[in-house]
């Protein structure tokens, strides 16, 4: 039988992962983290930096990072993330939603789908009564429909309104958001995705995307020019010496995108030629490369929307 343990950040009954070094936990909300007990664990204080730390791990899972290593370092700049916009938390909703019910015709729950604590968790919701507030927030957007009320609450269906909005949000609706991250993906680079890429973006008001994150059905190729269709801009890392980084620089460049250039210092004697007269932003530590990103793409690009100093 698996050992459980409440969850470190939410409190829910997990899956108790042992290891002399890095305990961790398989949560039904948070997902998957662990730490390491020589450093120690920071106390999560509030609801508010529960919600910001399971939203946070649970979009790093999505994003490759299985599991999440927590340091108090990093757990205390997430809980200090602003939580998304009604709005844009609505729309997560929708997203989910759409994903698990993507027949007009299939009929849920409403509160059987406030109740999931996955869903909580990706929505940035405290609990189920703030997770059916979405909801009724898409429903009086017509993106659902309510088929039955009773007692033991709402049954109803997506719209194809509902799903169409799912598929633009999907498709363009992060757009003006979404920053493509092109690197390696290797377990020695994850240090610089959970520590650099991703807090560096979303500093700057960006929402990191690796291709690694999303399923798809079909060619890889396809799917990385989709979704850098889909971004603002691309940030290219050459630490390793990726062919893959160079094809998709070459073809944002090609669609008119900015791109960032990287690389860990140690590696610039590697670059190719073509590219060695680029300002590429040299990195040598994960914390280092999130400040420099912030910089250069507030300098190049703008702030985002989801800037935390965002007026």
């Amino acid at each position: 039988m698996t050992d459980q343990a409440p969850c470190e950040i939410c409190g829910n009954q997990a899956e108790y992962v042992a290891s002399d070094y890095f305990p961790g936990r398989r949560c039904p909300r948070c997902g998957e983290f662990d730490y390491d007990r020589s450093v120690g664990w920071r106390k999560i204080t509030s609801p508010d930096e529960m919600v910001r730390l399971s939203g946070w791990v649970r979009e790093q899972n999505a994003a490759g990072a299985r599991p999440v290593r927590l340091t108090p370092e990093i757990s205390r700049r997430v809980t200090r993330m602003r939580i998304p916009a009604l709005r844009e938390r609505a729309n997560r909703a929708l997203g989910a939603i759409a994903k698990k019910f993507p027949d007009v015709r299939t009929r849920f729950r409403f509160e059987e789908v406030a109740t999931g604590l996955e869903f909580q968790a990706r929505t940035y919701s405290r609990d189920a009564d703030e997770a059916i507030q979405l909801t009724a927030i898409l429903s009086d957007d017509e993106y659902l429909r309510t088929a039955f009320v009773s007692t033991s609450g709402t049954d109803g269906s997506l719209t194809p309104k509902g799903l169409l909005a799912a598929d633009d949000l999907d498709r363009a609706g992060s757009g003006s958001a979404q920053g493509f991250v092109a690197m390696r993906f290797d377990r020695s680079l994850m240090d610089a995705w959970t520590n650099g890429f991703d807090p560096g973006l979303r500093a700057a008001g960006f929402r990191p995307f690796r291709i690694d994150n999303k399923d798809y059905v079909g060619g890889i190729t396809d799917e990385i020019m989709a979704e850098i269709r889909r971004s603002r801009f691309v940030v290219a890392d050459y630490t390793g010496q990726v062919n893959g980084v160079y094809f998709e620089a070459g073809f944002a460049l090609g669609l008119g995108l900015t791109v960032i250039p990287t690389c860990r210092a140690d590696e610039v004697p590697k670059l190719h030629f073509d590219i060695k007269h680029l300002n590429t932003l040299l990195w040598n530590t994960p914390p280092g490369l999130a400040e420099g990103l912030n910089r250069r793409i507030r300098a190049v690009i703008g702030v985002g929307p989801d800037a935390p100093d965002r007026e």
